[in-house]
């Protein structure tokens, strides 16, 4: 039998993989002018918001994907000239991926269409209850990674 605690946890589980699910059409709609897709919005945020770049496995852990995807993506991306490699002064074999002078330009026009969303989104939303589900998720990515 179930506890009510379970019983929680699992429709907390459903309740993220549907919110997923809308977080991805929302991505592709909100990128979608920008000639981006959700999985590039992903990359470009996950190695705007570092300070130095990130290694591919660095990216896939920070989304929660696989490295193959990953490297994937970033090789498309390379070639299209969003994204570049450099050399990783603490790591011969895995470079660092950074925002190239185009993926930066991409970026700053990511920002405007992102940051109104972000706004109107949240906008009846109170900061606690952000911070209080924020931790809830880190904590949970926590026990799975």
């Amino acid at each position: 039998m179930h506890t009510s605690k379970r019983v929680l946890f699992l429709d907390l589980v459903l309740s993220i993989l549907r919110l997923n699910g809308l977080l991805i059409a929302e991505g592709d709609a909100m990128t979608e002018k920008l000639d981006l897709t959700h999985a590039r919005w992903k990359v470009i945020g996950a190695i705007a918001l570092s300070t130095n770049g990130l290694t591919v496995p660095g990216i896939a852990r920070v989304l929660g994907q696989s490295r193959q995807a990953v490297q994937r993506i970033t090789d498309v991306m390379v070639e299209d000239e969003i994204l570049e490699y450099r050399a990783n002064p603490k790591h011969k074999r895995s470079v660092l991926v950074t925002l190239s002078e185009e993926g930066k330009e991409v970026y700053i026009n990511l920002r405007d269409v992102q940051d109104p969303w972000a706004i109107n989104v949240t906008e009846d939303i109170p900061a606690e209850e952000l911070e209080t589900a924020l931790r809830l998720v880190r904590r949970l990515i926590k026990k799975f990674n």
